[in-house]
């Protein structure tokens, strides 16, 4: 009896640790559910990649109007110079060119500033694509997947 016994426990022991056999309806439907997520997933990913496209757009339009602004400073600023080279002891010039000169270099900082955070914005339009195109590959793998599965509805 002890030994029948034992056998049943093993039995159920083994019965408990097997691995859980799912109905096919309730796998088809968790793989509806997890194609869903993955599709809600790549959506969100798409938007943000728009948002962060009409950023850098913005920031590209910024970027001209700074390169503009800070070449047109840098122009003046040379020319002034070379009027002040022309003619050192005027304190009048060497002001105007001294001005010139410091409103050429935070023209330039400000350039400097929107070119790194077009940069950025760039590198993070790169990000984004390449995450959507993972995600396109893993749903279109789940679609086959929920392809195969018989619907019986």
């Amino acid at each position: 009896m002890k030994k029948y016994l034992g056998y049943l426990v093993l039995a159920f022991m083994v019965g408990a640790c097997s691995p859980k056999t799912k109905n096919p309806e309730i796998q088809k439907l968790e793989d509806r559910k997890s194609l869903l997520q993955q599709t809600t997933k790549l959506n969100d990913l798409k938007l943000k990649l728009e948002k962060e496209t009409q950023n850098a757009s913005k920031f590209d339009a910024q970027v001209r109007k700074a390169n503009e602004k800070s070449a047109k400073a840098a122009k003046d600023a040379k020319s002034l110079s070379d009027k002040l080279k022309s003619n050192p002891g005027d304190p009048k010039l060497a002001s105007k060119a001294n001005k010139a000169s410091k409103k050429a270099a935070s023209s330039a900082r400000s350039a400097n500033k929107l070119n790194t955070k077009l940069g950025k914005s760039n590198n993070k339009i790169k990000s984004l694509q390449k995450d959507i195109h993972k995600l396109e590959g893993s749903i279109s793998g789940l679609e086959k997947k929920v392809e195969f599965a018989p619907n019986n509805q």
